[in-house]
């Protein structure tokens, strides 16, 4: 028995995923990676295989797996229909390409940000500090806010006393620190 089921069963893993690709309902018309006034390349097939999944990606060279342009800055310019709606985008190479899903068509700068890296983050008072930085990774992930306070953190480490927090961290190729205050909403930049 298991010759007659394996072929029906192969036959139903490629249907299930030719659906789950038509589901998302993003049709690739075309990407180009390249250099303005340089060489770019065709590369819709690959922007095709995220959009089936409706993932976002980081454009460069290890994701899209070409270098038109070596040791030039360059960009990704995806043109795709969504939801019945044809949207044009462009991405700097180093941030992250995010598929709208055509009922957002107005894009701002920040849809397409780069990726948030926490270096450290410290909170206390008068030269006492405890390390933070995991809770900080932990909360500031997929671009939340969150309330500088003791309950956040689950710490106090200069009871009585109002508290600071200390984050460095990285976006893209640039290297930034804010300070915050009990009570103040963090959101990174």
């Amino acid at each position: 028995m298991k010759p007659s089921w394996s072929l029906p069963l192969v036959l139903l893993f490629l249907h299930l995923g030719v659906f789950c690709s038509i589901g998302q309902g993003i049709r690739v018309t075309s990407a180009y990676y390249g250099s303005p006034n340089r060489a770019s390349v065709d590369v819709t097939r690959r922007v095709q295989q995220f959009a089936d999944y409706g993932e976002p990606f980081r454009v460069g060279k290890e994701t899209l797996r070409v270098d038109p342009s070596p040791k030039h800055r360059k960009a990704l310019v995806v043109i795709y229909e969504a939801s019945g709606r044809r949207i044009s985008d462009t991405v700097q190479e180093g941030d992250v390409f995010y598929f709208k899903n055509g009922e957002e068509t107005r894009g701002t700068p920040e849809d397409h940000r780069a990726a948030l890296r926490i270096n450290k983050a410290i909170y206390g008072a008068r030269g006492r500090y405890v390390d933070v930085t995991d809770r900080v990774r932990e909360l500031s992930g997929g671009q939340r806010t969150f309330t500088v306070s003791t309950k956040t953190f689950g710490v106090d480490p200069t009871p009585g006393r109002q508290k600071l927090l200390k984050i460095s961290y990285r976006r893209g190729r640039s290297t930034r620190t804010q300070q915050y205050v009990d009570g103040d909403r963090v959101r990174l930049k």
